[in-house]
């Protein structure tokens, strides 16, 4: 469902690529969209303009919700109800209360609810977890996560209150849960934006995030960065007790993995470049096998985001946004909320 540029580039790129994975139907209340997907080669036949309207014509396990945030709880909702399984993109709600209701209505309805954290399917985030794990680094301390490019005119998002925080760094947030394997307790957030930006709200942040056992994490971010670009996914240095190690990840789509690598560094030797694990779907691809593979009986990915894990990616995000429009003030969690510090973190 949904056939914007995202979408169709799903229906061509994507889901063809996954051995036992067939599209029987597409959706889309746009009879241009509609018309430009058979133009770019859909099969019209299977083309239709409502879910109901699909779900008439096919039988369906599932439900790829690639529509625009605006209405991802609607289309997550009508997959739900329609007793489909639903992978919705990223970030799946506007709010934690409306994310908090699909969830509930999965589990009653014993669906499965997974959201498209496709950062989490490359291999260096996964060796980084793996030197983390292992205890190569020791404990933890501080990590530092920077991501900085200029918009291009496929940029879609201008109209966001928090284009960064809410868009793209989502991701940035999820990875950090991912490879730290912990969850976030304080945060404190300022974001800015410039004089003649096309942007609704502030394109650029800076974040500091305490985590509960301890790492704290510097965020930097900006989509109006005019001087040397990172890759979509940052640039990465955790500083643990025994150790360091550097990585980078997810280029543009022409080298989404050629440019990952990860570096070791310990006390009194020379960095090492380390062996990226082989992952034989990756990127979306890889949500999309491992959501797959899940609905066939096997037991779910920990890679695969299910909707009830991915509230605590947005909490966080939804934490940093809170901090921001309140001039950068600490706040600290309370369950799924957020509020004002005592004294400074």
């Amino acid at each position: 469902m949904g056939l914007g540029l995202w979408g169709l580039d799903w229906a061509q790129s994507v889901v063809p690529e996954i051995p036992g994975v067939e599209t029987v139907a597409w959706v889309d209340a746009s009879e241009a969209a509609r018309q430009r997907a058979i133009d770019a080669g859909l099969d019209q036949a299977r083309m239709h303009p409502s879910l109901d309207a699909a779900l008439n014509a096919v039988e369906a396990d599932a439900l790829l919700a690639t529509v625009p945030l605006q209405v991802h709880i609607e289309a997550v909702r009508a997959g739900l109800e329609a007793g489909l399984d639903v992978l919705v993109e990223k970030p799946f709600a506007d709010s934690r209360e409306e994310a908090e209701t699909v969830v509930e209505l999965a589990r009653a309805k014993g669906r499965l609810l997974a959201v498209n954290q496709n950062y989490r399917f490359f291999a260096a985030l996964i060796k980084a977890k793996e030197l983390i794990e292992s205890g190569t680094i020791g404990q933890p301390q501080f990590m530092r996560v920077d991501f900085a490019r200029l918009f291009g005119p496929e940029y879609r998002y201008f109209d966001l209150a928090e284009p960064l925080l809410s868009d793209m760094a989502i991701h940035h947030f999820d990875a950090m849960r991912f490879v730290l394997q912990d969850e976030p307790v304080a945060v404190s957030c300022t974001s800015w934006t410039e004089t003649g930006t096309p942007f609704a709200g502030p394109p650029a942040a800076s974040a500091l995030i305490r985590f509960s056992k301890g790492t704290i994490v510097r965020y930097d971010g900006s989509w109006i960065s005019r001087g040397p670009i990172t890759t979509y996914g940052g640039n990465w240095q955790l500083d643990g007790s025994k150790g360091s190690i550097k990585w980078r990840f997810r280029g543009p789509k022409e080298e989404r993995t050629t440019t990952e690598w990860v570096d070791l560094y310990l006390p009194a030797q020379e960095p090492s470049k380390q062996s990226l694990p082989p992952i034989e779907f990756w990127d979306r691809s890889g949500v999309l096998d491992a959501f797959a593979r899940t609905i066939e009986g096997a037991a779910p990915s920990p890679m695969l985001s299910l909707g009830e894990d991915n509230l605590n990616s947005l909490d966080l995000m939804f934490g940093l946004i809170e901090s921001a429009a309140n001039g950068g003030a600490w706040l600290e969690r309370n369950g799924s909320n957020w509020q004002a510090m005592r004294s400074a973190a």
